[in-house]
């Protein structure tokens, strides 16, 4: 190789390495937010199913009269009645997010008609759907959740909070396992003690089975 041709070799190199310098430099991909974006399904099933109980109660009150009202009426306190009560058995809207655990198939409500291997559902939650708590009111919330998958959910599942206010009686405790092998059919009722928040206005809970498998929650205003 001659001196000339090694002077021309060596100023392209030197071009060639400011050149990439200069270049924006490749960055790695982000990671997917997919606990915000299961959150966010979550959030929205829980709504629907809240917004289609409130239609139906309000679909059900009588209409309003004309009739006339006496002169000197009596206050009547407010009542800790539910306002909203939920339609039995509560189904919950699942989201469509994908199932992780072995053997399990799609995400809920999915296309397939057959039923998945790991599945549940919440057939009803008490208290009621935006029952009426006075603050720091304790109460006990109770889901019944049933397999209605093909296998045998194993006693050593969790079902844990997942998102919303933290109604539990105790906030550290957040997490409990099923306790019992819950089999295809059988059912399971979920007791933990609560207590209702000082903030007045709507409160909603959710709480999750390990694999995403069904989503218990509870929803209620405080006066």
């Amino acid at each position: 190789m001659t001196s000339r041709t090694k002077k021309i070799l060596g100023v392209a190199l030197s071009a060639l390495f400011i050149l990439s310098a200069c270049l924006p430099q490749r960055q790695p991909p982000a990671p997917t937010a997919n606990t915000t974006e299961l959150a966010n399904q979550v959030a929205e099933a829980v709504a629907l199913t809240l917004a289609v109980a409130q239609a139906q109660t309000e679909a059900a009150q009588p209409a309003a009269t004309n009739t006339t009202l006496p002169t000197q009426t009596e206050a009547v306190p407010p009542s800790l009645t539910p306002i909203i009560p939920s339609a039995t058995p509560l189904i919950l809207v699942q989201p469509t997010s994908t199932r992780v655990v072995s053997g399990g198939g799609g995400g809920g409500g999915g296309s397939s008609a057959a039923p998945l291997p790991y599945d549940c559902t919440v057939f009803s939650n008490e208290p009621r759907d935006l029952t009426v708590f006075k603050k720091n009111k304790e109460f006990d919330i109770v889901w019944t959740i049933k397999n209605t998958g093909t296998k045998t959910i194993p006693a050593n599942f969790d079902i844990k909070y997942f998102s919303g206010t933290k109604l539990m009686k105790d906030p550290s405790y957040t997490v409990r396992e099923f306790g019992k092998d819950l089999k295809p059919g059988e059912s399971i009722k979920i007791v933990i003690d609560a207590i209702a928040p000082v903030d007045k206005g709507k409160h909603v809970m959710t709480w999750i089975v390990e694999g995403q498998l069904c989503y218990p929650y509870i929803a209620i205003v405080v006066e």
